[in-house]
């Protein structure tokens, strides 16, 4: 079943958003920490397949600027209350008969309700708090020491200025119930007689408390790398004029966000390389692709082992493409390697700190080439397999480990809970390789990704059982597809595509891992 608080944060938006403008919270524990004046963070994806999340970097724009000073309250710009309750039930009975051959007869029914009753009201900061910020403010001297990390990897920081959030406690409650019955008879000289009954039903609620963030928007962040040279060369008449003219207080901020402009200055270089990685940041593209010197380039293994370019294309065979750069350097690994790395991702999937420290360290490794330091626990089981032993990071084992721990954080926590219960199965990777077949046969046959469009699944990818149970059908139903069970099949929509194309990758390169090298 898709998760209910994501299902209540859609459902809400499309109500009091029609034009798609607010940005929804991604889980319920992060609804708890994204707040106005909160500082979000947005990498540069090392994918062209989905999208980079906004993620918080525990800092508000209280930490980054002084005076320290207390940020007006919001204001309130609307209350809404959202009701929704769906009630479904879907009957059906056979029954089939021959002349003196017996008889057999049966039924089934299948049972939907789910009911949500939310009271949320919109808090903004207004227009003129965020002009006398800039007036009256300015960066903080030295700067904070997670601002400074934040730069040397090019991160683009947001600040958060509006949120739809909750006013009362909210539960969600969804049913589901399945039953059956079922009875035969055969003449004869003795007669058989059967029948029989089954039911399975199962109810889930989830507590939304009160003051929970559903939505959000953000404004863009730009932050002058030469701020403190001019605060400290102009007089105190000239910093009152300077700062009228707004180019004083080391940050502006973009109400409109703008995708061709970044929170930090990228530092000039000749060095095509480094440039390619600056822009890309890290990851794949920044540090696979360099080798070619093509930022929009990835490498090919031949079988000699060399790097061939290839030109990726945004389209199906173009993921399968990005997604082999990764899988060829992984395939390198021996078999304990691959076990260890393996066993740590599974437990790492169930630990969302840690899967964020791990990400956060690998990101940094990968901007600035140098020593990383050690983390505890399954995040550094997995750090330990990628580093030298003066502990630098070895870039091209880096960059694809990275890659797939990305694509496995776009997931939902519901997607990473199953895939951690895969690979602690025996057969992994049988499981692995029939999910993936199945997803790939839905990105091949919904290409292009951009037109809604519905695709028959072939018998032979299922399983014994296709329904809402499935573990497929739950991973596939998370990215936001609408899923059938009779007739198979599945209704595609183009949001889906980020997702979905993360979760393709996740599975080709958890696959690869789990078989034995070549």
């Amino acid at each position: 079943m898709s998760s209910a608080f994501q299902g209540v944060v859609k459902s809400v938006i499309k109500e009091v958003d029609p034009r798609g403008e607010l940005i929804p919270v991604d889980s319920l524990r992060n609804s708890s920490s994204i707040r106005p004046y909160c500082l979000l963070s947005k990498k540069l994806s090392s994918s062209l397949f989905w999208r980079p999340r906004y993620t918080c970097v525990n800092l508000s724009i209280k930490d980054i600027l002084e005076p320290n000073a207390p940020e007006p309250e919001p204001a309130c710009h609307g209350c809404y209350h959202f009701s929704d309750a769906v009630d479904g039930n879907v009957q059906g009975s056979v029954a089939l008969s021959g002349t003196g051959q017996g008889e057999i007869s049966g039924g089934a029914a299948v049972s939907n309700s789910s009911s949500a009753s939310v009271n949320v009201c919109i808090q903004r900061v207004t227009q003129n708090t965020w002009d006398i910020m800039q007036l009256e403010r300015h960066l903080r001297q030295p700067e904070n020491k997670t601002l400074q990390q934040l730069r040397s990897c090019g991160v683009n920081l947001f600040v958060v200025t509006e949120v739809l959030q909750t006013l009362e406690e909210v539960q969600l409650t969804r049913t589901h119930s399945k039953e059956g019955s079922g009875q035969f008879a055969v003449p004869g000289v003795i007669c058989f007689q059967g029948e029989g009954k089954g039911q399975r039903s199962w109810k889930r609620t989830v507590t939304i408390p009160a003051g929970s963030v559903l939505a959000f928007k953000v404004a863009q962040l730009l932050i002058d790398p030469k701020w403190g040279e001019c605060r400290g060369a102009v007089s105190r008449a000239q910093a009152v004029w300077h700062r009228k003219q707004g180019n004083l207080s080391g940050l502006n901020i973009l109400l409109f966000p703008n995708e061709k402009q970044r929170t930090f200055e990228l530092s000039p270089s000749g060095n095509r390389r480094e440039d390619s990685q600056g822009r890309h940041a890290f990851g794949l593209r920044g540090i696979l692709g360099a080798i070619c010197e093509a930022p929009m380039v990835l490498p090919s293994a031949t079988i000699d082992g060399s790097y061939e370019e290839e030109e990726i294309s945004e389209d199906f065979q173009g993921l399968c493409a990005e997604v082999k750069a990764s899988s060829t350097v992984l395939g390198c690994l021996d078999m304990e390697l691959r076990q260890q790395l393996l066993v740590a991702i599974g437990k790492i999937l169930q630990d969302q700190p840690s899967m964020e420290a791990l990400e956060t360290s690998l990101e940094q490794g990968l901007c600035s080439g140098g020593k990383v330091e050690p983390l505890e626990g399954p995040a550094g089981s997995i750090l330990e397999c990628l580093v030298f032993e003066t502990g630098e990071l070895e870039m091209k084992l880096a960059a694809p480990v990275f890659y797939l721990l990305e694509a496995l954080s776009t997931l939902s926590e519901t997607q990473q809970q199953l895939l951690a219960k895969a690979l602690e199965t025996t057969m992994m990777t049988t499981v692995l390789s029939k999910q993936l077949e199945l997803v790939k046969h839905i990105l091949e046959q919904t290409t292009p990704w951009q037109n809604q469009s519905s695709v028959p699944l072939p018998a032979r990818l299922l399983g014994d059982s296709w329904d809402e149970e499935d573990p497929t059908w739950v991973l596939l139903e998370e990215c936001g597809l609408r899923l059938q069970a009779n007739p198979p099949q599945v209704h595609w929509e183009p949001e889906s595509q980020g997702p979905t194309c993360a979760l393709c990758a996740s599975l080709d390169l958890l696959a690869g891992l789990s078989q034995k090298p070549c």
